[in-house]
């Protein structure tokens, strides 16, 4: 009995292979026929695509071309309010910068004991404000003595 379960067994076996064969050769038929279909179909779309897109395309400049004409004097008064914006606005941050780097660059020479242009306003209001001070004490002792040479 060994040897006709080994017989049925090995013929079992030789079908299975014949099936898996015949399947894996159907796989790898129905793969290439996918494989086919799916590469055809990617050709179509591209197909289409270029003959929509150019469709398309040429209708996009037609109706840029009619906007253009509708909308470029409204672009060029925005353009120049924008252009007019940015100046003022270009403007006023440079005086900020200015701002900000005076008083940066007088920290700085203040810090290492240089005189400013502030500073010396600064010194020339205090000295005409002593001149004057001066001045009035002078007056004042004139008038003193003369006060004293009338006595």
């Amino acid at each position: 009995m060994d040897n006709a379960n080994t017989d049925t067994q090995i013929e079992e076996s030789e079908e299975k292979n014949k099936l898996k064969s015949k399947s894996s050769r159907k796989s790898a038929l129905d793969f290439r026929k996918y494989t086919k279909q799916i590469w055809l179909a990617g050709l179509g779309a591209f197909s289409r695509a270029e003959e929509e897109g150019n469709k398309l395309f040429d209708s996009l400049v037609k109706v840029g071309e009619e906007l253009e004409s509708k909308t470029g004097d409204l672009a060029d008064n925005t353009v120049g309010k924008v252009t007019e914006k940015a100046k003022e606005s270009v403007s006023e941050t440079k005086d900020r910068v200015e701002k900000i780097l005076d008083t940066s660059v007088n920290h700085s020479l203040n810090r290492i004991g240089l005189v400013t242009p502030k500073d010396l306003q600064h010194i020339e209001q205090l000295l005409v404000q002593l001149h004057i001070k001066v001045d009035a004490l002078i007056e004042e002792n004139q008038q003193l003595k003369a006060k004293l040479n009338k006595k």
